[in-house]
């Protein structure tokens, strides 16, 4: 417990106007059930394929910005270990949490992580484990058509992997088929070397960019013919 404070004091000094509500998701979903070394440190982690999950004062500042409430409906791409969806999934229960994932395997892990994440819970209060249960975990390219997640309409859209020029404008045109009216898209764009910013658009009948913040780093967005460098 003494590391976790110091985690989310870590978190807090880096987002000083984060609220407490945020603050209470990252200490009911304890990072431990989704790192295995190192979870308490405030810095982006390898896992398998490449992929990173990120540090958790970013994850903050990125929950913070896309402003949610209970009841939204959410969708993420780019799964991951599962830690992010977890936390969206606490904040906006009743709404749903649709998150997507390129690498079968690393669903599979985020799948497993969040229910030993909810076992763990029930025996200390099923009604923060229940908050967890309306996750759903869809393998496939976010950007096909043909990927399930195209099936429904979201609140909130977000990315944890960057997307370059040539993706952001299907990313866009996703937001315009798949958000909700007045609902938000985020995602960390590749510039140059991995480098680049969080953009925030709003859909009012059209998206418009509401805000760009300099200085991020995240994998790149993959889509299903790279998964052939990987297996």
């Amino acid at each position: 417990m003494e590391k976790l404070n110091s985690l989310l004091e870590k978190i807090k000094a880096r987002n000083p106007d984060i609220n407490q509500n945020i603050l209470e998701a990252f200490k009911v979903c304890d990072r431990k059930f989704f790192v295995k070394e190192f979870p308490y440190i405030d810095e982006p982690i390898h896992i398998a394929h490449g992929q990173t999950i990120s540090q958790p004062s970013t994850i903050a500042r990125m929950i913070k910005l896309l402003c949610l409430k209970k009841g939204m409906d959410v969708l993420e791409v780019g799964t991951n270990t599962g830690y992010h969806a977890a936390l969206i999934a606490y904040l906006v229960f009743p709404g749903k949490v649709t998150t997507t994932e390129i690498f079968p395997d690393l669903a599979e892990m985020a799948r497993q992580n969040i229910k030993k994440l909810i076992e763990h819970l029930k025996k200390k209060s099923k009604i923060k484990a229940k908050r967890l249960s309306r996750i759903k975990v869809v393998v496939g390219d976010a950007l096909d058509k043909n990927n399930e997640i195209w099936k429904e309409k979201y609140n909130r859209i977000y990315f944890t992997a960057s997307v370059n020029k040539e993706q952001e404008k299907e990313v866009k045109a996703m937001a315009k088929k798949l958000l909700k009216e007045k609902g938000l898209l985020l995602y960390p764009t590749n510039e140059l070397f991995m480098y680049g910013s969080l953009k925030l658009w709003k859909k009012n009948k059209e998206l418009k960019l509401v805000l760009k913040e300099e200085g991020y780093a995240f994998v790149p967005l993959l889509r299903k013919e790279d998964l052939r460098h990987y297996y």
